[in-house]
């Protein structure tokens, strides 16, 4: 396999995103895989959703509802993961970002979750963002493990928050820190 880089998305990127996001949403509790998201599908290819796209990622930070977000090209072209950097609404939370990742199934346990979170944090150090949030289900123990390497910590879970095909499923919110 060829080297894997980071790019950072830009407003031209939206169909191979969306592409990439409809694969990876798939894969969500599928062939023995963790459950990752809420929803069995997602319509990433909506004109509203490319104008929310194209917009937040031209909103300056640390104006609220900035987005910024990165990808992994694979072998084929293809986005195979993402990572995204959110700007909260509420302009007294300017200084916390959400942050939303996924990585397809055939590029797991390769770093590639890790090279990413690193560059987010190194874009919020950067940036003068103090703290990262993101939730992950609680039964995803790999992308647990990754976060608290990084050093993020459990902030609070919602039991039970989620029922997916008969399931229950924890929603755990995660931090972390960012030291300048």
């Amino acid at each position: 396999m060829r080297m894997l880089t980071t790019v950072a998305l830009t407003p031209a990127d939206f169909e191979r995103w969306a592409e990439h996001l409809t694969r990876q949403i798939a894969e969500s509790g599928r062939d023995g895989r963790p459950l990752f998201s809420p929803l069995a599908a997602v319509d990433f290819e909506s004109p509203e959703r490319r104008a929310r796209f194209e917009n937040r990622l031209s909103i300056p930070l640390p104006q609220p509802t900035w987005m910024r977000a990165w990808v992994v090209e694979g072998p084929d072209a293809r986005f195979i993961a993402h990572l995204d950097l959110n700007g909260s609404s509420i302009p007294s939370e300017r200084h916390r970002a959400t942050l939303g990742i996924g990585v397809e199934a055939g590029f797991y346990r390769k770093g590639i979750g890790r090279m990413l979170m690193l560059e987010a944090i190194e874009f919020a150090r950067h940036n003068h963002i103090e703290w990262i949030d993101l939730s992950v289900f609680g039964d995803n123990h790999a992308a647990i493990g990754l976060y608290r390497s990084l050093g993020f910590e459990e902030a609070g879970r919602r039991y039970d928050r989620f029922r997916i095909s008969g399931r229950s499923v924890d929603d755990i919110t995660m931090t972390l820190r960012i030291k300048a």
